[in-house]
């Protein structure tokens, strides 16, 4: 059986770092993400504040690619190849050679093993009430296909760390549902009858 541990406590340091250095510098973020690519190692953390949403032009696009935003964050305390980076090659060191492949079928479970690993750090840090905007309502966290290898992926985990109703509104960032989404993170007030998020 694998021993995720010290994947998981690298996963969760990196991402309480991030997070936290990202609302130090721009106190009315609203959006983080998690970009990964194909290839199994680290993820990098992105955020975008209320006040970039509001002067994008009419497309929008850019408010749904991480890898565009403005702000992104590093814990200074990690050293290279990165604390996420060496836990997870550590379990790919140990998988059973594939005939060479390594996207095998293995690989692939360590992938999906990983992303689910992300999304529970995050579950978890919600729960603390870790991923609070300044207002009070919830920043919007997901996990980002930067390398676009799984189409999917932005929807799927914005779903598991949201609820349905947010979740649905998302899925129509592409399809014009822009704007009612910016308009949301930017003037809806925040109250307990009414979260943001």
């Amino acid at each position: 059986m694998t021993d995720f541990t010290r994947l998981d406590d690298a996963i969760l340091t990196t991402l309480r770092a991030g997070v936290t250095e990202l609302r130090s510098a721009e106190p009315t973020l609203a959006l983080v993400a998690c970009g990964l690519v194909e290839d199994l190692t680290g993820f990098f953390i992105a955020g975008a504040d209320t006040e970039w949403l509001a002067e994008l032009d009419d497309s929008g696009e850019l408010a749904w690619l991480p890898s565009e935003w403005p702000l992104s964050a590093e814990d200074p305390t990690d050293t290279p190849p990165g604390r996420v980076t060496s836990a997870i090659w550590e379990l790919v060191e140990d998988l059973p050679d594939d005939d060479g492949d390594d996207y095998s079928p293995t690989y692939d479970a360590l992938r999906v093993d990983y992303v689910d690993r992300i999304v529970r750090a995050l579950q978890i840090m919600r729960e603390a009430g870790e991923l609070r905007r300044v207002d009070g309502g919830e920043l919007w966290v997901w996990l980002h296909a930067a390398d676009a290898y799984d189409e999917d992926l932005d929807d799927v985990t914005f779903a598991r760390l949201h609820d349905a109703e947010t979740a649905a509104a998302f899925a129509t960032r592409f399809d014009g549902g822009h704007d009612a989404l910016v308009g949301r993170l930017i003037n809806r007030p925040s109250s307990p009858e009414h979260p943001i998020g």
